[in-house]
């Protein structure tokens, strides 16, 4: 059995570098990195780890974040409030969870604890695959699904 390596923490040097390579974009305040942008469209910083041959890269965006804030607790993501990858602007960052953030995919925004039909998250579970379903938006669906079934 292989042991996994795991990335050692964001030193803070990165962290002041990460935060403090940018560009101001006027109208909106962003903090644009200028450090490179991987496919993801994220901006990234890296630095060698020390004892090793081998070197390690975190998100700007997250070192900015840990800069100011502290660590990202566990099954916590930094989500940007201005929906611009690049930025560092700490003030246009927000924690939330990975459920909470997925929602934001593809220009959909409702608010947060809720579903995007208005159901408060206290109504979720969670289904044996692991995702997570809102139970009232699920028995409309599985009411129309039927309904259809039988029109048929």
């Amino acid at each position: 059995m292989q042991a996994t390596r795991r990335t050692p923490p964001t030193p803070e040097r990165v962290q002041v570098r990460a935060i403090s390579r940018f560009t101001l974009q006027a109208p909106t305040g962003c903090h644009l990195s200028t450090y490179s942008v991987g496919g993801h469209g994220y901006a990234q910083v890296g630095w060698r780890i020390e004892g090793e041959t081998r070197t390690a890269t975190v998100l700007c965006h997250r070192a900015a974040w840990e800069l100011v804030h502290g660590p990202i607790p566990e099954g916590m993501t930094v989500d940007h409030l201005c929906k611009t990858r690049r930025c560092v602007n700490v003030e246009h960052l927000r924690i939330l969870t990975n459920h909470e953030n997925a929602r934001r995919t593809s220009g959909r925004d409702w608010p947060l604890g809720y579903c995007a039909n208005g159901h408060p998250n206290s109504d979720l579970h969670t289904q044996a695959s692991g995702r997570r379903v809102c139970t009232p938006c699920h028995n409309d669906w599985q009411r129309r699904y039927n309904d259809k079934k039988r029109a048929a």
